[in-house]
């Protein structure tokens, strides 16, 4: 049983005894290496995971016209959070994005088969589905509105307020690329702090 993975959930959601019994009779645990692929560009996402430790990242690959590919990160995640492909997870398509582990990571997951049994059989479930979109969205909605309005320096302390912990945590190669700056900017304005 691993009550962590249903805990946020939890407090605005509540779950009877039996399906969170039902629910946890379902999760498995994964441990992974810094450097390791949960998921890469081509596989289906059949896993709705959750961050017990550790950091990860989703980014995508593309073409720079010259054979060689660039890493643009996306997002990032910490304990506590939920993370899979969305457009892979939900129409069961290739993923078109990677997900990688920063650190050392303790994952639980759930398989999509097995979420969408307890989605069947329990309905009040799917509100845990509806609050993990809610909260990815509301995340990518702040980071739209940041890239189109903000400059690189505005980006970056925003960055920092936003997600203090991650900061310091997160390779700076990593935050340049998630921010949409140069490496060499992003080291300049870190020292000036």
């Amino acid at each position: 049983m691993y009550p962590e993975f249903l805990s946020p959930i939890k407090g605005v959601l509540p779950i009877s005894d039996q399906v969170f019994t039902q629910f946890s009779l379902r999760l498995k645990l994964l441990k992974v290496q810094k450097g390791q692929l949960l998921l890469s560009d081509e596989e289906i996402c059949d896993k709705l995971w959750f961050v017990k430790a550790g950091l990860v990242r989703g980014y995508q690959l593309t073409d720079d016209g010259f054979g060689n590919s660039i890493e643009s990160t996306e997002w990032f995640a910490k304990e506590l959070d939920f993370i899979y492909s969305a457009d892979s997870f939900i129409n069961q398509v290739p993923a078109g994005e990677c997900i990688e582990a920063l650190e050392c990571c303790t994952l639980i997951y759930i398989t999509r088969t097995d979420l969408y049994q307890l989605y069947a059989n329990h309905p009040e479930i799917c509100c845990f589905g509806r609050i993990i979109a809610e909260r990815s969205w509301q995340a990518h909605k702040e980071l739209l509105r940041d890239m189109r309005l903000l400059s690189a320096s505005q980006k970056l302390e925003a960055f920092r307020q936003r997600s203090k912990d991650l900061f310091n945590r997160v390779p700076q190669k990593h935050i340049a690329s998630y921010l949409g700056i140069s490496e060499n900017y992003v080291s300049k304005l870190r020292a000036k702090r």
